[in-house]
């Protein structure tokens, strides 16, 4: 695929419905906000981020052994066909590091669905998420401790 055709699939999968990969199983209740933003602002710091986001790293490094990937790094401003495993952890570590630029966007484009990772953010989002795709996902999220579960 084209540079510009992931451009379009991703600019239209961003429309889907989604799911997010989370480190809590549910919604936490509004009276409890303020022990989440506690949690939120422990779990961002160093280490704890960079543990979550190897959790998500190993995720998607199995998750390419059954589907073929396209990363798009904004800090290139391109998209990257099946990075090999050690680019792919690379690129999503790197998303926990500071500075500008620090998400990432996961094409795969034989399921038509799109990963989404912000380093503002303790979850991955998946859109258009589907079929044996969804229950993959599903199942090596939760061999990494983690959910996906419906926001």
């Amino acid at each position: 695929m084209e540079q510009n055709a992931y451009n379009e699939s991703r600019d239209r999968l961003l429309e889907a419905p989604y799911r997010i990969i989370d480190y809590l199983p549910r919604q936490v209740p509004q009276e409890r906000g303020n022990r989440y933003f506690a949690a939120e602002r422990y779990l961002m710091g160093h280490p704890q981020i960079d543990e979550l986001y190897g959790r998500f790293a190993r995720l998607m490094v199995k998750l390419s052994c059954y589907y073929g990937l396209a990363v798009y790094d904004p800090r290139s401003d391109a998209w990257c066909d099946d990075p090999a495993p050690a680019e792919l952890v690379q690129r999503i570590k790197a998303c926990a590091a500071t500075g500008p630029d620090r998400y990432l966007h996961i094409l795969i484009s034989a399921e038509d669905s799109l990963l989404t990772l912000n380093g503002d953010d303790l979850y991955m989002t998946m859109y258009h998420p589907h079929g044996q795709l969804l229950e993959t996902a599903a199942l090596l999220a939760a061999a990494e401790g983690l959910f996906l579960r419906q926001p």
